[in-house]
Protein backbone atom coordinates (compact mmCIF):
# COMPACT_ATOMS: atom_id res chain seq x y z
CA UNK A 1 0.00 0.00 0.00
CA UNK A 2 1.45 3.43 -0.91
CA UNK A 3 2.24 5.77 1.97
CA UNK A 4 -0.46 8.26 2.96
CA UNK A 5 0.43 11.93 2.67
CA UNK A 6 0.38 14.14 5.75
CA UNK A 7 -2.24 16.87 5.83
CA UNK A 8 -1.13 20.39 4.87
CA UNK A 9 -1.36 21.42 8.54
CA UNK A 10 0.99 18.62 9.59
CA UNK A 11 4.15 20.10 8.10
CA UNK A 12 5.85 23.45 7.42
CA UNK A 13 5.51 24.93 3.95
CA UNK A 14 7.82 24.18 1.05
CA UNK A 15 6.35 25.47 -2.20
CA UNK A 16 6.36 23.00 -5.05
CA UNK A 17 7.54 20.07 -2.95
CA UNK A 18 4.45 17.90 -3.46
CA UNK A 19 3.00 15.42 -1.01
CA UNK A 20 4.75 15.05 2.35
CA UNK A 21 4.79 11.58 3.90
CA UNK A 22 6.94 12.13 6.98
CA UNK A 23 8.71 14.86 8.94
CA UNK A 24 11.72 14.73 11.23
CA UNK A 25 15.42 15.32 11.65
CA UNK A 26 18.04 13.31 9.80
CA UNK A 27 20.08 11.16 12.16
CA UNK A 28 22.30 9.61 9.48
CA UNK A 29 22.54 8.40 5.91
CA UNK A 30 24.39 5.15 5.24
CA UNK A 31 24.46 4.23 1.57
CA UNK A 32 20.85 4.74 0.56
CA UNK A 33 19.37 4.25 4.04
CA UNK A 34 18.16 7.42 5.73
CA UNK A 35 17.51 7.34 9.49
CA UNK A 36 14.97 9.88 10.69
CA UNK A 37 14.03 11.02 14.19
CA UNK A 38 10.29 11.70 13.66
CA UNK A 39 8.88 15.06 14.73
CA UNK A 40 5.46 16.73 14.81
CA UNK A 41 4.72 20.21 13.46
CA UNK A 42 2.25 21.76 15.87
CA UNK A 43 0.34 25.00 15.36
CA UNK A 44 0.08 26.99 18.59
CA UNK A 45 -0.76 30.43 19.90
CA UNK A 46 2.26 32.57 20.74
CA UNK A 47 2.25 34.26 24.14
CA UNK A 48 2.79 38.00 23.81
CA UNK A 49 6.20 39.05 25.15
CA UNK A 50 7.49 35.47 25.50
CA UNK A 51 10.30 35.24 22.95
CA UNK A 52 11.81 32.14 24.58
CA UNK A 53 8.64 30.05 24.86
CA UNK A 54 7.92 26.86 22.96
CA UNK A 55 5.57 28.57 20.49
CA UNK A 56 7.51 30.59 17.92
CA UNK A 57 5.58 32.43 15.21
CA UNK A 58 2.56 30.16 15.64
CA UNK A 59 4.28 26.78 15.46
CA UNK A 60 6.50 24.46 17.44
CA UNK A 61 8.29 21.23 16.62
CA UNK A 62 7.55 18.43 19.07
CA UNK A 63 9.61 15.28 19.59
CA UNK A 64 7.33 12.28 19.14
CA UNK A 65 9.40 10.07 21.41
CA UNK A 66 9.20 7.38 18.74
CA UNK A 67 12.00 5.12 17.62
CA UNK A 68 14.30 6.22 14.83
CA UNK A 69 12.72 5.28 11.48
CA UNK A 70 14.65 3.94 8.50
CA UNK A 71 13.82 4.78 4.90
CA UNK A 72 15.30 3.62 1.63
CA UNK A 73 16.31 6.46 -0.69
CA UNK A 74 16.05 6.06 -4.43
CA UNK A 75 19.42 6.60 -6.14
CA UNK A 76 17.83 9.55 -7.97
CA UNK A 77 16.44 11.19 -4.80
CA UNK A 78 15.86 14.93 -5.18
CA UNK A 79 16.98 17.17 -2.32
CA UNK A 80 15.48 20.66 -1.97
CA UNK A 81 17.44 22.81 0.46
CA UNK A 82 17.31 26.38 1.70
CA UNK A 83 20.00 28.82 0.61
CA UNK A 84 18.25 31.95 2.00
CA UNK A 85 14.86 32.65 3.58
CA UNK A 86 12.30 31.15 1.20
CA UNK A 87 14.95 30.57 -1.51
CA UNK A 88 15.85 27.01 -2.47
CA UNK A 89 18.15 24.97 -4.65
CA UNK A 90 17.71 21.39 -5.76
CA UNK A 91 20.41 18.78 -5.39
CA UNK A 92 20.95 15.05 -5.45
CA UNK A 93 21.96 12.23 -3.11
CA UNK A 94 25.49 13.63 -2.70
CA UNK A 95 24.09 17.02 -1.67
CA UNK A 96 21.76 15.31 0.81
CA UNK A 97 24.63 13.33 2.33
CA UNK A 98 26.73 16.49 2.66
CA UNK A 99 23.79 18.32 4.28
CA UNK A 100 23.19 15.52 6.78
CA UNK A 101 26.89 15.38 7.70
CA UNK A 102 27.35 19.15 8.05
CA UNK A 103 24.06 20.20 9.67
CA UNK A 104 22.77 17.47 11.99
CA UNK A 105 19.38 17.95 13.60
CA UNK A 106 17.86 20.02 10.78
CA UNK A 107 14.21 19.40 10.01
CA UNK A 108 13.35 17.68 6.71
CA UNK A 109 10.25 16.41 4.95
CA UNK A 110 10.09 13.18 2.99
CA UNK A 111 8.12 12.30 -0.13
CA UNK A 112 7.80 8.62 -1.02
CA UNK A 113 6.81 6.63 -4.08
CA UNK A 114 4.20 3.84 -4.16
CA UNK A 115 6.75 1.31 -2.84
CA UNK A 116 7.60 3.58 0.16
CA UNK A 117 11.06 4.51 -1.15
CA UNK A 118 11.97 8.16 -0.60
CA UNK A 119 12.04 10.08 -3.89
CA UNK A 120 12.40 13.60 -2.44
CA UNK A 121 13.74 15.21 0.72
CA UNK A 122 13.01 18.84 1.43
CA UNK A 123 14.27 21.32 3.98
CA UNK A 124 11.14 23.31 4.84
CA UNK A 125 10.97 27.01 5.49
CA UNK A 126 10.13 27.84 9.08
CA UNK A 127 9.08 31.41 9.89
Amino acid sequence: MPPSPLSQDAHPPLAGFGEVHDLGTVVSIDGTTLRLDPKAYVHCTPVFGDSTGPCLDGYRIDDLGAEIREYQLTPTVRFTFSVAPEKYETGDLTDLRNFAASTPGKLVMLQSDASARVIAVGQPWLP
